[in-house]
């Protein structure tokens, strides 16, 4: 059974994943900007290693978001899922992200908790 902090951890990665995938870029993309291989950015975005705090703070400036408000919806996303309240709604492959991807499936996550003006624009 994964600790608390594993738990936390493994949601800033599906996080992390979905807003790369809503801004229409890749792990391997996001990985060349970021200056990290993309296996390990892979393994961040899985859970399968601990996300350094600078890799989360260096993917949400390029991404334009502010780091806190990744960790803000990934704890969000955790407790839905913690209450089985989050439908996961898949995302539809975009035609302006070149070949093919190298990553798993990617979902964008629908809340029924009620929060600012944070999230609801992301996701169509």
């Amino acid at each position: 059974m994964k600790t608390q902090g594993e738990q936390f951890n493994a949601a800033v990665g599906r996080q992390l994943r979905g807003e790369i995938a809503a801004a229409g870029s890749s792990i391997a993309a996001m990985a060349r900007q970021v200056g990290i291989a993309r296996s390990a950015l892979d393994n961040y975005v899985t859970g399968k290693r601990a996300i350094p705090i600078p890799i989360v703070y260096a993917v949400s400036t390029i991404l334009g978001i502010a780091p806190h408000l990744v960790l803000s919806r990934a704890e969000e996303r955790l407790r839905a899922e913690d209450l089985h309240l989050a439908p996961v709604t898949t995302l539809t492959p975009r035609a302006d992200v070149p070949a093919r991807r190298h990553d798993g499936s990617e979902v964008a996550f629908d809340s029924p908790v009620p929060h600012g003006d944070d999230t609801d624009d992301l996701y169509p």
